[in-house]
């Protein structure tokens, strides 16, 4: 099974969503647990630097997806609730975004220990893994609204590769030209989030979230801005739609994993399918 984790994750939060009273709501509003997945449809724009590790050179400031050919891709993407208590819940988000793409470079790129040369066909990869967890305390609770604040943990997983085949300098052969780079980040955020009614069943959440670091390896900030809309269509499901924006600004100098910057933009449209118990 693709996410086993997350399914078992979720069956728990179910049988304890079930063991409550029946008779509760099951709205964005009154439920106990509630499951949002469906795709996200989103675009990235990503600048990165990454010095040398065995030299002291700087590596080139590129913007990734540009320079290599990488498109933008849809990705299946979850959002969990469970409140706990009329004030207390608890937020999981998951997804992934692995891509690859091979191009002709335009410019002499330096990653890392070596010079990718004008010309060279580079076959590049990218592989994102965002999660993130949260408690949220209602401090306005409301029955058509709530306001809450919350701390939380958001995890950046990264890997980034390029290589290619060059004709060796000064000889008639050729070499392989293969570099890597990995970073992983879990981040403390601050945050708020605010649920309302509307009128048809129509329900609309925000959220924010927000950090920001000068601590060796890392220093930088994350923002994550939500806003979603969900129609619901009976006591149990719904379906919505949601746009999110993130934007990570990191300076990182955890040799010998990675070492210079990562400037990574993504938002996008989210249409999911809602399931409240």
């Amino acid at each position: 099974m693709r996410y086993p984790i997350l399914i078992a994750a979720l069956c728990s939060l179910f049988s304890v969503a079930n063991a409550e009273d029946n008779a509760d709501a099951r709205n964005p509003l009154e439920a106990k647990v509630i499951v949002d997945a469906g795709w996200f449809l989103m675009s990235t724009d990503m600048r990165v630097r990454v010095d040398g590790e065995n030299t002291s050179e700087q590596g080139s400031d590129v913007k990734f997806d540009d320079t290599f050919g990488i498109g933008d891709f849809d990705r299946f993407r979850a959002d969990v609730m469970w409140r706990f208590s009329s004030r207390h819940s608890i937020r999981a988000m998951y997804f992934q975004n692995n891509r690859s793409a091979s191009k002709s470079i335009t410019r002499d790129v330096t990653f890392r220990d070596e010079t990718f040369p004008v010309g060279a066909t580079v076959n590049a990869q990218s592989d994102l893994t965002i999660a993130q967890l949260s408690y949220d305390y209602a401090f306005v609770r409301r029955p058509t609204y709530e306001i809450a604040g919350g701390i939380g943990v958001h995890y950046v997983d990264m890997k980034l590769g390029l290589n290619a085949t060059v004709t060796a300098q000064g000889a008639t052969g050729t070499r392989t030209l293969d570099q890597s780079a990995t970073t992983s980040a879990p981040l403390p955020v601050l945050g708020l989030r605010g649920i309302w009614k509307l009128p048809h069943n129509l329900y609309l959440t925000g959220q924010a979230q927000y950090f920001y670091v000068q601590l060796d390896p890392y220093e930088g900030s994350l923002l994550d801005l939500k806003a979603s809309f969900v129609w619901q269509l009976s006591d149990h499901v719904g379906v919505g739609v949601a746009y999110d924006d993130f934007a990570f600004r990191f300076d990182i100098t955890d040799r010998p994993k990675f070492d210079g910057s990562l400037r990574w933009d993504y938002g996008g449209t989210v249409a999911f399918v809602s399931v409240m118990f």
